[in-house]
């Protein structure tokens, strides 16, 4: 244990970690929004076939349609192209970015509250769980990789 602490203290090399994640990020992004997805056509999949229930109606869908939307919009605006804005002077338009940001993390969380209130309306009906739940999945790993791209 004290070598791993020693090495992230003393040999921690910040400048190779930041090209690693600049390298690999984007990859890592994609899987987990891939994974978003195919968490919730799973849970399609599973509800139509393993429980034979019917098709789940499409309002069910709405919050990963959501999280992917916000998604897009956090990654409109860079973390560079931010500081470039607030080193600029203009209040008025750091304002606005900052604002713009402001307003996609909270749609992107309120996609998560949506799919946490669809999966608690599915289980109180005692139908369409797998939905439920591969939508607050879904949610959740479309959130990681905005926050792992962004």
């Amino acid at each position: 244990m004290k070598a791993l602490v020693d090495w992230f203290v003393y040999d921690f090399d910040r400048e190779e970690l930041e090209d690693r994640c600049r390298k690999y990020g984007g990859l890592v992004a994609g899987a987990f929004f891939g994974a978003g997805w195919w968490s919730w056509a799973d849970a399609l999949v599973t509800q139509r076939g393993v429980e034979g229930e019917s098709s789940a109606p499409f309002k069910y869908a709405w919050p990963g349609i959501i999280a992917t939307i916000a998604m897009v919009l956090i990654n409109m605006l860079s973390k560079d192209s931010l500081q470039d804005i607030a080193d600029s002077g203009d209040e008025e338009t750091n304002t606005r970015a900052r604002l713009w940001l402001l307003c996609s993390f909270l749609l992107c969380f309120g996609s998560i509250a949506a799919s946490i209130a669809v999966l608690i309306s599915c289980t109180e009906q005692g139908q369409y769980v797998a939905v439920g739940v591969g939508s607050v999945l879904q949610c959740g790993f479309i959130l990681a990789s905005a926050l792992i791209l962004w």
